[in-house]
């Protein structure tokens, strides 16, 4: 693993605007509109929960069609494996694709973003340094960027670039630039079946007990952000991830709370509890 010498990553006095940009949004949440984030997302309040995952009554669960969508998605993941990012033949480190996870989570946080937007700007944050193997020096404008890109197409409100380029030293044009490469190297195929998508559509398809529906997704969204972190799960697929968080829950609570329907799924079976992936979670929630 290569042990790259890096100095500063993330901008002069961060911690301050971080410290300023928490008091803007809680003053947006407030109703006050500034700069920082646009209008209030109501849109966003209709269709979603607290964390990010769309309501049972939303029309965009597309109920009639989960199970096609289920096979497809299953199908497309089958026929292709998708890129495994390995950190060992990148010009970073573990500990620095870490530390920028944990930036753009916060990042996240801070100017009250949608999960799918989280969720997409990691996948492009991946895709990014298994194309361009960037420096060390360079990975705080990737970060910048992909979230840039994830914002534009997952927020209806996104905040504005400005904003986001709070706290570090990059300018506007350094941006642009690196916006048009990444889509170069992409395709312009930004949309991934990331583990979020799969945690919700498994979710449905689980179904689990109402009365504890929020408990369930609170501590399922917990565990997904967390795998996002550790580098380890770059190599499993991204449904392996979501069933183990599903196994990982009904551990927790028990069965008679969420009442999992294991055999719903046609093209996945239930984990075993001595799996790999939940083993990294144990090994993840202990440290």
């Amino acid at each position: 693993m290569h042990q790259n010498q890096i100095g500063r990553v993330f901008g002069r006095h961060l911690d301050n605007q971080v410290d300023k940009a928490l008091k803007d949004a809680k003053d947006k949440r407030n109703g006050i509109v500034d700069e920082i984030g646009g209008k209030e997302n109501v849109i966003n309040e209709a269709v979603c929960t607290k964390d990010g995952l769309l309501k049972i009554e939303c029309p965009q669960q597309v109920m009639q069609y989960q199970q096609e969508i289920y096979e497809f998605l299953h199908q497309r993941e089958q026929e292709n494996q998708g890129f495994q990012l390995s950190i060992d033949q990148m010009k970073i480190n573990e500990k620095m694709r870490n530390t920028t996870i944990r930036f753009i989570i916060k990042q996240a946080k801070i100017y009250n973003l949608k999960s799918e937007t989280l969720f997409q700007t990691v996948d492009l944050i991946d895709q990014s340094i298994y194309h361009i193997n960037p420096e060390a020096e360079k990975l705080e404008l990737i970060a910048i960027t992909c979230l840039f890109i994830a914002t534009k197409y997952e927020e209806i409100y996104p905040p504005p670039l400005g904003a986001l380029l709070r706290g570090t030293e990059l300018r506007v044009r350094e941006v642009i630039e690196m916006e048009k490469e990444i889509l170069y190297k992409l395709n312009f195929n930004v949309i991934s079946d990331n583990t979020l998508i799969w945690l919700q559509l498994i979710g449905e398809l689980l179904g689990c007990n109402k009365r504890y529906l929020e408990l369930i997704k609170q501590r399922s969204m917990y565990l997904a952000e967390l795998s996002l972190i550790n580098d380890r799960f770059l190599s499993m697929k991204k449904s392996t991830i979501a069933l183990t968080i599903f196994l990982a829950v009904e551990m927790q609570f028990g069965y008679q709370k969420t009442q999992f329907q294991w055999d719903r799924l046609s093209q996945h079976s239930k984990p075993c509890k001595d799996s790999k992936p939940l083993r990294l979670f144990t090994y993840c929630l202990k440290n």
